[in-house]
């Protein structure tokens, strides 16, 4: 096939490992993305053709949906995040995308009080009530998450989180993009579709779990810190996240803390036919990285 799957997000982390696993699979695909994104681009995995977000509201998005097979719809973290979604599931709908693959979230609701949740929620409601064949991908936290941790992992060899006990099945977004390329690149669903995938990794971890396993990768001893939510919002503030971003996060931690983030699925395994990667396996790969940190 050529240019019959759109990405949205392929600059991201999922986005760019899903135009890679598209283009093992032998798809050319195509990467909306908005100007400006010159560099990122550039590292994009070939083949993949770009397209530029053209000014001109929806229908310049129409314009570059229409012919597409499939649309992998990703968008970066927002206060409106819902309303942005449903602006591109309209321009879906209008030119005739026969089936969306959504990155949605573990724990999606309209009627959710924690706003990621709400948002995807509401997302997931509009394509539905468009009438388009769509399939939602709900992943738990992901495991690249641990990135963002490098500078306090360097400077106080800990994990420093308002989560206490919580269990987590993370999953690597490489298993996220593999379940979505499946999908992409296989037959639309039958009718309307909406069928739900909760993407999780292989195991629920404590953040100690967490730590054991950075210490084990990386030959020191790190820890696992909880810390009140205040404490780790004021950090937050201090790094520059918005209000708005600061209280989403900590809604998402409240859920986990109250263990809703526990689920361990086999979606991975159904769509992708291989397991999960594990944490230990991913902190392995993060080791190079956190030892550059200490010298």
């Amino acid at each position: 096939m050529s240019g019959d799957i759109t990405v949205l997000g392929g600059t991201g982390n999922i986005g760019r490992a899903l135009l890679s696993e598209l283009a093992d699979l032998g798809h050319r695909a195509v990467a909306l993305v908005r100007p400006g994104r010159g560099p990122a681009v550039a590292e994009l995995a070939a083949p993949v053709e770009v397209e530029m977000e053209a000014e001109g509201g929806e229908e310049a998005f129409v314009r570059a949906l229409r012919g597409r097979a499939a649309l992998f719809l990703l968008t970066p973290f927002h206060p409106r995040q819902d309303l942005i979604q449903e602006r591109l599931a309209r321009a879906a709908a209008d030119a005739g995308v026969a089936h969306v693959v959504k990155l949605s979230a573990l724990g999606a609701d309209p009627d959710s009080p924690v706003l990621v949740h709400r948002q995807h929620g509401l997302a997931e409601r509009t394509l539905a009530e468009l009438g388009l064949a769509y399939t939602s991908l709900r992943p738990n936290a992901f495991m690249q998450n641990a990135v963002q941790w490098l500078p306090t992992l360097a400077s106080q060899d800990a994990v420093v989180l308002p989560a206490g006990r919580a269990r987590v099945s993370m999953v690597d977004v490489r298993d996220i993009a593999a379940a979505a390329a499946a999908l992409l690149t296989g037959p639309p669903p039958p009718g309307k579709g909406g069928e739900v995938y909760e993407l999780t990794g292989p195991e629920a971890l404590g953040y100690a779990d967490v730590a054991a396993a950075l210490s084990a990768a990386t030959g020191r001893e790190i820890r696992y810190l909880d810390v009140p939510p205040a404490r780790a919002a004021e950090a937050m503030r201090s790094n520059g996240v918005p209000e708005w971003a600061v209280e989403a996060r900590l809604q998402l931690y409240a859920t986990y803390v109250a263990g809703e983030a526990e689920t361990v699925t086999g979606a991975v395994r159904e769509l992708t036919g291989r397991e999960p990667r594990s944490f230990s396996a991913f902190a392995a790969e993060l080791a190079p990285r956190l030892k550059e940190g200490r010298r």
